[in-house]
């Protein structure tokens, strides 16, 4: 990836007011990486709104290593690549659908443009794995996207994977994605796809179907997230719960009486809780009290062991896609990204990732399953 601002003076920067203002308040800096430099400097603040949080941080000043620390975690760091999964379903399973999008891939994304101050850094490309798989990749360029001081061109990769799944009557679609840019292309590299396979008789929908936050009630919410954490393999297997965050249900109706929850009614809506917190992790063990929130965000720690190479990683699952400022997380898709990962041989790092993705992926369509097969749902029901 570029260097976001390779032109920009990191070692006698000294950034502070509406000039830092500008950086923070833009997508590229997440709510995490603020709340992160502002404890660094011994500032501790309940909220991780950007409203509460970047009017602080503008108001101190940044050492040039204060600053390209955030700089560098924000346009580097591993988080900055999301995973999502969803499902085309086949007509028949003995469909040609690898030879059509290869014989017809140049006039079935020609439609698809770019918004301003964007090009792509590398077209559109189709190719296939050796094991069979077809590979969309691409790139990028965004240019002058703060219109202030950090004036420089960023170069966003996506990538959409198209495999047929184990039950061959399914095309899985796996995108990764860098920025909000390439979260939208993706969708519209699927879009025109899903419309090129139903036209041919190759899918039965357009549309794939995704994880989305309506799929569920509040209590199937939880339990898909926890069922995340019942993985235990040789090669990969679930260590610990580490933060999550929920929000209050106001139609799910009055709280219990009870001490320990009831604190959450009137003034407090969304609760970032640390895994370590014993007093609150209740909130996740007891489903009676599911019904009164939403679980959106939760991030695990599996350990690995893929040949030689071993250790832990950190998984970030939540639903993202929200573009209203309230709490209405209706239309989201659930996604992950990876948060943390060990140092590696150099030579094994893309084979790690790789093995990573996979499992976590198997292990959200496993959950998913669990959670909404008919067996469950009738049971609940009676």
């Amino acid at each position: 990836m570029d260097n976001p601002a390779k032109q920009f003076d990191y070692e006698r920067a000294m950034l502070w007011g509406d000039r830092l203002r500008v950086l923070l308040n833009s997508d590229h800096i997440s709510n995490g990486e603020i709340t992160e430099t502002l404890r660094e400097k011994g500032i501790f603040i309940g909220s991780g709104e950007k409203s509460e949080t970047v009017p602080l941080l503008s108001a101190c000043l940044l050492t040039p290593n204060e600053f390209t620390n955030l700089v560098e975690k924000s346009f580097v760091r591993e988080s900055g690549k999301k995973y999502s999964s969803s499902k085309f379903k086949l007509t028949a399973s003995d469909s040609d659908w690898k030879t059509e999008i290869q014989n017809n891939f140049e006039s079935v994304i020609e439609g698809i443009k770019l918004g301003d101050d964007r090009e792509f850094a590398s077209e559109p490309a189709l190719s296939v794995d050796p094991d069979g798989n077809v590979r969309i990749t691409y790139s990028v360029r965004v240019l002058d996207f703060s219109k202030d001081w950090i004036n420089r061109e960023i170069t966003y990769p996506g990538e959409v994977l198209l495999k047929q799944a184990d039950n061959d009557l399914e095309i899985e679609v796996n995108k990764s994605r860098t920025s909000q840019d390439t979260n939208k292309l993706n969708d519209a590299i699927t879009g025109a796809i899903g419309k090129f396979y139903k036209s041919k008789g190759i899918t039965t929908d357009e549309k794939p179907e995704s994880i989305l936050f309506d799929d569920f009630t509040n209590n199937e919410r939880i339990r898909f997230f926890l069922q995340l954490t019942s993985v235990n393999t040789a090669e990969f297997s679930f260590k610990e719960i580490g933060n999550f965050e929920i929000i209050r249900d106001q139609e799910a109706g009055a709280l219990p009486k009870e001490e320990r929850i009831e604190w959450m009614d009137g003034h407090v809506n969304k609760v970032q809780i640390k895994g370590s917190d014993l007093g609150k992790i209740f909130l996740l063990k007891e489903e009676s009290y599911y019904q009164y929130y939403y679980l959106i965000k939760m991030t695990a720690t599996y350990a690995f062991k893929f040949g030689a190479s071993a250790g832990d990683c950190g998984i970030e699952f939540a639903f993202s896609g929200k573009t209203s400022r309230d709490d209405n997380y209706s239309g989201t898709v659930f996604d992950f990204s990876i948060e943390r990962l060990p140092r590696v041989e150099e030579g094994s790092k893309i084979r790690v990732r790789k093995d990573i993705i996979q499992r976590t992926q198997a292990a959200i369509d496993a959950a998913f399953k669990h959670v909404k097969s008919p067996a469950v749902t009738d049971l609940e029901g009676e």
